[in-house]
């Protein structure tokens, strides 16, 4: 095995994060942000309007990021925008020998994080832009958030309430909130992409993508009837409310066990794939993607 180097590690991400984000099913990212529009700050806009409040700014992108339906899309449109990652064939082999295995795995671990930052760097922008007219930015929750519910009791069923529940903005603050989501979101599409890499080694792409969905899928069906299995999906942990009571501070589950639960997974995950690297058989590379 080559000695590692970063410029070359640095240099392989870079080349096929170019490659990716010119890639056609690039789109889907844009009718995502439609979607996301939609039903997330729409109603949130709506109970603004009926308030005559304005919004936080961030507030749009903390509800997407605490929402267990809007969950359940952002990591499958991600999934599916990086369905052929890694990407290796014939001519990839020949890239592996000749950059060294470490450093063409360190480069695909690089192109997974910019993948996940970029990625929810265009929902945050989705989410914010949107508001830089209508909102303020201050690190308080909105009375659109707070009041609604006094102003329109016969409203509590309200979707846009219920983006923002009381467990947020009674538990954290708004800056404490956007950016704990951000994080955690992006360890969970961490994982999702540490699972493509670790089986597409053992040459079980396919399993490994099914896999995914099925994380992805249960994890939403946990959080959605709130049984304490959703602490073992990265989707639970990767809640914010979920964690906290509406009222009191003592929390359901305390965010260290999350993050601590997020960590370790994607540790064991790059633990798994230096080994599966170090033992990768350039024979029949068809069988990867089976």
């Amino acid at each position: 095995m080559n000695n590692f180097s970063f410029k070359k590690s640095f240099s392989c991400a870079k080349s096929e994060y170019i490659k990716w984000i010119c890639d056609a099913r690039m789109i889907i990212l844009a009718v995502l942000i439609i979607f996301i529009y939609s039903f997330a700050i729409e109603p949130l806009l709506a109970n603004a309007e009926l308030m005559n409040e304005p919004l936080n700014i961030l507030e749009p992108f903390i509800a997407i990021s605490n929402s267990w339906a809007i969950l359940l899309i952002v990591p499958l449109v991600f999934l599916t925008l990086i369905a052929d990652y890694p990407k290796i064939d014939t001519n990839t082999v020949f890239y592996i020998i000749r950059v060294g295995r470490l450093n063409w795995l360190f480069g695909q671990i690089l192109k997974l994080i910019f993948m996940a930052v970029s990625y929810l760097a265009v929902i945050f922008l989705g989410a914010v832009i949107p508001m830089l007219s209508k909102g303020f930015w201050y690190n308080g929750w909105s009375n659109v958030a707070t009041g609604f519910v006094k102003m329109f009791p016969d409203k509590r069923g309200n979707f846009g309430v219920q983006l923002l529940p009381e467990n947020l903005y009674n538990q954290i603050s708004v800056f404490e909130a956007a950016i704990q989501s951000y994080l955690l979101v992006f360890a969970y599409l961490m994982i999702i992409g540490l699972l493509l890499i670790a089986f597409s080694l053992v040459k079980r792409k396919t399993a490994g993508f099914v896999l995914c969905g099925a994380i992805i899928s249960l994890g939403t069906a946990f959080c959605s009837i709130k049984t304490s299995l959703m602490w073992t999906m990265p989707m639970g942990n990767s809640i914010i409310w979920l964690h906290y009571t509406k009222y009191f501070k003592e929390p359901v589950m305390s965010m260290g066990f999350s993050v601590a639960y997020l960590t370790i997974f994607i540790a064991v995950l790059l633990i798994f794939c230096f080994i599966a690297i170090k033992k990768f058989n350039y024979d029949n590379v068809s069988e990867i993607a089976s």
